[in-house]
């Protein structure tokens, strides 16, 4: 019986092994009419489509590249976040809720970037999960951002409407994640 059990256990974790490490599905389609298929259903499909063919690579782009694009476009951006961020930190005469609220948003746009680095490198090693794993982590981040400039006295436009963009880029590297995940 013990044995028994034993064998189920192997042939289970076996499973799960092998599956999380699949190859993702295939597609007939490439570059900008697969950023339209993966972008059905995104919250902006317009903005979906448009950053995932910004780049030249995307024209002649496979599923597993448009998921490569899709998290490389996110990372580049929340670095791009956070030296904005970094910058109107170093303003003089910040009030003090703008300055705790950037403060706040750097130490979550800092762990986005390194979030975002481990993203990729898990869907370089087809692991799914893990990318899905880092990417919500990721958009909790963000999300926390958020919260701080809609609670405190010091939001910057500039800064909200960058923060949008970012949730919309990796809520949209997530959904294409969800459609690679085999």
């Amino acid at each position: 019986m013990v044995g028994r059990i034993f064998l189920l256990c192997l042939s289970v974790s076996v499973t799960v092994v092998i599956a999380g490490n699949l190859p993702p599905p295939t597609f007939t389609e490439k570059g900008k009419a697969l950023a339209e298929k993966f972008c059905e259903k995104s919250e902006d499909k317009a903005f979906c489509v448009a950053s995932l063919t910004s780049r030249p690579e995307a024209a002649t782009a496979t599923a597993p590249k448009l998921g490569v694009i899709a998290l490389s476009i996110a990372s580049a951006n929340a670095s791009d976040m956070s030296f904005y961020i970094k910058s109107k930190l170093k303003e003089k005469n910040l009030e003090p809720a703008l300055e705790d609220t950037l403060d706040d948003c750097s130490k979550s746009y800092l762990d986005a970037v390194a979030q975002l680095d481990d993203s990729l490198a898990a869907l370089l090693a087809n692991s799914y999960i893990d990318v899905d794993i880092w990417l919500n982590t990721a958009i909790t981040d963000a999300e926390s951002c958020e919260d701080a400039l809609n609670e405190r006295a010091g939001n910057d436009a500039e800064l909200a409407r960058r923060n949008t963009n970012f949730l919309k880029l990796c809520k949209d590297a997530l959904l294409i994640n969800t459609i690679l995940t085999p």
